[in-house]
């Protein structure tokens, strides 16, 4: 059966936390919504939907989500004439990580497109006895802000971009029928509210990358990563490597550490097919 392909894009209504590893004091953030964070989200609120009088399955719609569909990560995006246009990392030879916008290109390096995009807030546990700070917790949280810091002083909305790959005409009804999730960390404090605002089919993966709907998995044909990837020795890419790894939800276990390749890696040897795995990772 076909693959559907649907752009989907998602407003940010409350500030965003994605785990990344810390620096010091501070928790730091990815600019980008992983699949797997996606597809935790997802299974939740599908799960919830099954009935008041019901346990949430999460075990079967999690399963079932693995199988019937793939999705994309999500990444920034800000409204242009009207239409939302993401921005995608790519690493550079002379420069490094920069951040490219969809449509027109316009580049910015990771630290300028950090400081257009990011907010922190304080944060620290609390001694039950005494309420008052414990000794040696005082720290800073990395947040994506629902607004950009425009250099005209203008706000802007952010939004999150990304794509929905769904085999299963039950299941993609089901999914339509979100118009809310919450990602990330501390939704229970109101952080990662997110609102669809958009969903339309299309036949074009970001920044107009092929994509093959008939294929078992479906498959992008691309020059750079745009999510984690497991590359064979052969490939040299330019960009960064770091080490994957957390708790199964589907067989749960701890998931064994796995050292992939960053988004935004290049290829110098061209365009390549990636298949897109259920777990969220890329393959060539």
């Amino acid at each position: 059966m076909a693959w559907e392909l649907v752009r989907w894009v998602w407003r940010l209504e409350s500030p965003l936390h994605i785990g990344a590893p810390p620096a010091g004091a501070l928790n730091r953030t990815r600019l980008y919504v992983p699949a797997r964070a996606l597809w935790g989200a997802l299974t939740a609120e599908l799960a919830r939907r099954q009935g008041p009088n019901r346990f949430p399955d999460y075990d079967s719609i999690g399963r079932s989500l693995q199988t019937n569909t793939r999705l994309s990560y999500l990444f920034p995006a800000e409204p242009v004439n009207r239409e939302w246009r993401a921005w995608l990392p790519r690493y550079q030879e002379s420069v490094g990580l920069v951040w490219e916008r969809e449509g027109d290109h316009e580049a910015l390096e990771d630290r300028p497109f950090r400081m257009r995009l990011l907010i922190t807030r304080p944060g620290t546990a609390i001694e039950p006895e005494s309420d008052t700070a414990a000794e040696g917790t005082l720290r800073e949280v990395e947040l994506i802000s629902p607004y950009w810091r425009d250099d005209g002083g203008a706000l802007k909305s952010v939004a999150m971009v990304g794509y929905l790959f769904c085999q299963d005409p039950n299941l993609r009804a089901e999914i339509h029928q979100i118009h809310e999730l919450f990602v990330g960390g501390d939704t229970r404090y109101g952080l990662g509210r997110l609102i669809r605002i958009a969903c339309d089919q299309v036949s074009h993966f970001f920044d107009g990358y092929r994509v093959n709907l008939q294929a078992s998995s479906p498959v992008v044909t691309t020059e750079r990563l745009l999510a984690h990837a497991i590359i064979a020795s052969n490939l040299s890419p330019l960009g960064g490597m770091e080490c994957l790894a957390g708790w199964d939800m589907i067989r749960g276990r701890p998931k064994r550490g796995e050292l992939v390749w960053v988004p935004g890696s290049c290829f110098r040897n061209g365009m390549l097919q990636f298949q897109l795995k259920d777990d969220g990772l890329w393959e060539p």
